[in-house]
């Protein structure tokens, strides 16, 4: 949005007011087919979003877009409604989709991970029990021991930061609530 869009935003009510002076600065220019399969820009998402967090989560949510009368009229509410909720099914589909590959992306690790460690620790034991005490042979035990630990970094690392943060599972829910919000016309 630019800077000559007014943009109010009533708490109270759950409402999200949006003035325009053409429906085109909420729609991406690139897209052939503005309405149903339209993408807002990106600007216009993240502003919604945001707006999204500051209102209470009881509340349902309601855009309400005023246009100017001219450009009002050659629009249908429906497809702008739909444009709108689509667009953010579309945003919470594909955030999902990443959470359940990366999920599956970690079990695989994970599974691999351990498994590594698991013969890296047995090997180490062997080395220790097996072998004559030597500058080498506990050179060889603990690198077994560091790479057993290595493998299993990664699965580690996902699982801290990247499925269990909280702030992707905010992200879904304002994505779902914008893709159900009623949005309405107005001139």
């Amino acid at each position: 949005m630019d800077a000559e869009t007014r943009v109010r935003t009533e708490n109270a009510g759950g409402d999200i007011d949006i003035r325009l002076r053409h429906l085109s600065q909420l729609f991406d220019s690139l897209d052939p087919s503005p309405f149903r399969e339209g993408a807002l820009t990106k600007e216009a998402e993240v502003y919604l979003t945001k707006k999204v967090q500051d209102l209470p989560d009881e509340k349902p949510v309601r855009i309400v877009i005023h246009l100017p009368a001219d450009d009002a009229m050659r629009r249908l509410q429906p497809d702008i409604a739909a444009a709108f909720t689509g667009h953010f099914a579309f945003c919470e589909r594909i955030e999902s989709k990443q959470f359940k590959e990366a999920l599956r992306a970690w079990r695989q690790s994970a599974l691999i991970g351990f498994a590594v460690l698991s013969i890296c620790l047995f090997l180490a034991w062997q080395i220790a029990h097996n072998l004559p005490a030597r500058p080498l042979t506990r050179i060889l035990q603990e690198s077994f021991v560091i790479l057993g630990w290595v493998s299993v970094w990664k699965p580690i690392e996902t699982a801290l930061y990247e499925l269990l943060p909280p702030a992707k599972r905010r992200r879904r829910r304002l994505l779902r609530r914008l893709a159900t919000a009623d949005v309405i016309l107005r001139t």
